[in-house]
C-alpha cells in the first residue's frame, strides 16, 4: 500500500478523495470533469456532423480561403465523379466549375462561391453547372455560406443540389402543356367542323326525325361520327349514319368529304343504296379521299302507290356499321341484323347487297355509331342487349326525351368515344301530326 501523501496523480484527483485535499484540488478536480464532457460532447457533435455530410442527399464542399476543397460529402462526389482523394487541395472553381453551362470559360471572380469569399456575405445561385468527370455538364442550384472568424473569411461552405432530374421534369411538363394546347386546339377545329356540318334534319309530315351528337370527354380524342338526313325529291327521307376511323382532326376532315359526297350522289337518283354507296366510294378513291369508315345508307319510302297505308319501307345497305334496331309501340325491338358488308374504303370494287323491312306506323327506328354501345371491358353483344333493354323501357316517351334519356343511360359522363345517333318515328298518316313531333319541315322546292 503506498504511504499517505505519495498518491498517485490519478488518485490525487478523484474526485471523492479531492475535498480532503483542499479547495484547489477539488477545483481542479471539477475542470476535469467539465473537460471530459466538453470533449464527449465535441465527439458526439462531430459524429452527428460526419454522418450528416455522409447521408445528405445535396453535395457539400468546404473550401478554404483560397478556394481549395478542405472536405467533400459523399452526394458532392456522385454527382461530379469526381472522388475524394482527386478533390482534397484543389482549386475547386478550377476543377468543376471553370466553365458555363454552355462550354464558354467561366472566370472566378464572376463565380457566386468566389463572390461570398470576397464579401464575406452568403449567396444563392439557381442556373449554375457543374462539370462531371466525364465531361458533361450538371445543371445544379447552390447556396455559398462563408465562414467567418474574428471578421476575417476563412474559408466557405458549398450546398448544391442537382436539377438534372427536375429539369427533365419541367421539360417534359413543357411538352405536354404543348401537345395539351395542339390536342385542344385540334379538338376545336374538329368540334367547329362537325357543328357545321351536323345540320338539323329536315321534319317530313308524319315522320319525326331526331339526331344527337355527344362529343367525348373533354381532353380525349375526336373521331369522326356523322350523321345526315336530307329529302329527295320524291319525298323519300334518305338517312346515313357513319364512323371514319381515325381520332384526329383528319378524321373529321375526312368525314366532312365523305359526308358531301354521299349527300350529293343520294340526293337525286332513284338507284339502288348499294350502288350509290358503291359510286361515292370509287368517286372517294378518285378525288384522292383516303379513308376507312364504316357506314349505314337507309331511305325511308312509303309503300308504292298507296298513300296511306300505316306502313312504310325501310331500304339499307350497311358497310361494316353496327346494325340498325327497330323498337316498335309494345317495347319489342328487332335488330335489323343482316350480314355485313366491307367497311368503305377498302375495295371499291367488292360487292354490296341492300336490305329491306316494314316499319309500321308508332315504330321508332335507330340508327347509331359505336360509341353508344361500345365499352371497355365488354363486347359488342353486351352492349346491344343493353341498348334493347334500355329501348324497351324508354318506349312510351316522345322522341327527344327519348334520345336524351338513352345518351344519359349508356354514355357515361366522361365518354371515350363520340357518340352519333338518329332516331326516326312513323306516325300514321290518317291523322294529324302530332304535337310532340313539332312543326313539319321541309327544305324549299319539296312540298
Amino acid at each position: 500500500m503506498p504511504e499517505r501523501g505519495r498518491a498517485t496523480a490519478r488518485e490525487r484527483l478523484a474526485p471523492d478523495d479531492a475535498a480532503a485535499e483542499g479547495p484547489d484540488s477539488a477545483a481542479r478536480a471539477a475542470d476535469v470533469t467539465t473537460l471530459r464532457a466538453v470533449e464527449a460532447e465535441l465527439s458526439r457533435a462531430l459524429a452527428l456532423s460526419e454522418k450528416v455530410l455522409a447521408n445528405a442527399a445535396d453535395g457539400i464542399y468546404g473550401l478554404d480561403a483560397d478556394g481549395r476543397v478542405e472536405f467533400v460529402n459523399p452526394a458532392a462526389v456522385r454527382v461530379t465523379g469526381h472522388d475524394r482523394e482527386s478533390q482534397l487541395g484543389r482549386d475547386q472553381h478550377g476543377l468543376i466549375h471553370a466553365r458555363r453551362r454552355d462550354g464558354s470559360p467561366y472566370p472566378a471572380e464572376e463565380c457566386p462561391v468566389w463572390r461570398a469569399l470576397r464579401t464575406g456575405e452568403t449567396v444563392v445561385a439557381d442556373d449554375e453547372a457543374f462539370w462531371h468527370r466525364d465531361g458533361r455538364a450538371v445543371p445544379v442550384e447552390l447556396i455559398a455560406v462563408p465562414t467567418v472568424e474574428e471578421d476575417t473569411v476563412t474559408g466557405v461552405v458549398v450546398s448544391f443540389r442537382d436539377l438534372t432530374d427536375r429539369m427533365a421534369a419541367q421539360a417534359q411538363a413543357a411538352e405536354l402543356r404543348r401537345l395539351s394546347r395542339r390536342v385542344a386546339e385540334e379538338r376545336a377545329l374538329s368540334d367547329r367542323l362537325q357543328q357545321a356540318l351536323l345540320t338539323p334534319p329536315p321534319e317530313p309530315d308524319h315522320l319525326h326525325v331526331v339526331v344527337r351528337y355527344q362529343p367525348a370527354a373533354s381532353g380525349a380524342q375526336v373521331g369522326g361520327d356523322w350523321y345526315d338526313a336530307f329529302l329527295q325529291p320524291d319525298g323519300a327521307t334518305v338517312l346515313v349514319i357513319g364512323d371514319v376511323v381515325g381520332h384526329d382532326s383528319r378524321a373529321a376532315a375526312a368525314m366532312g368529304q365523305l359526308r358531301g359526297l354521299l349527300r350529293a350522289l343520294a340526293y337525286d337518283n332513284d338507284e339502288e343504296l348499294p350502288a350509290t354507296l358503291t359510286r361515292a366510294e370509287r368517286a372517294a378513291r378518285g378525288l384522292a379521299v383516303s379513308t376507312l369508315a364504316t357506314v349505314v345508307l337507309a331511305r325511308v319510302e312509303r309503300c308504292p302507290d298507296i298513300p296511306v297505308s300505316g306502313t312504310r319501307i325501310l331500304r339499307w345497305t350497311n358497310a361494316g356499321h353496327p346494325p340498325p334496331v327497330v323498337l316498335l309501340p309494345d317495347g319489342t325491338t328487332t335488330v335489323l341484323e343482316t350480314p355485313t358488308d366491307m367497311m368503305f374504303g377498302v375495295d371499291p370494287d367488292t360487292p354490296r347487297y341492300g336490305h329491306e323491312a316494314h316499319l309500321p306506323d308508332g315504330a321508332t327506328l335507330l340508327l347509331y355509331t359505336d360509341g353508344l354501345v361500345e365499352r371497355p371491358g365488354s363486347d359488342l353483344d353486351e352492349g346491344t342487349a343493353a341498348l334493347r333493354a334500355s329501348l324497351s323501357g324508354l318506349r312510351g316517351l316522345p322522341l327527344d326525351e327519348l334520345c336524351d334519356a338513352l345518351l344519359d343511360r349508356l354514355v357515361p359522363q366522361h365518354g371515350l368515344d363520340d357518340v352519333a345517333l338518329i332516331a326516326v318515328r312513323a306516325h300514321p298518316e290518317d291523322r294529324p301530326r302530332p304535337a310532340e313531333a313539332g312543326p313539319t319541315r321541309l327544305p324549299e322546292g319539296i312540298d
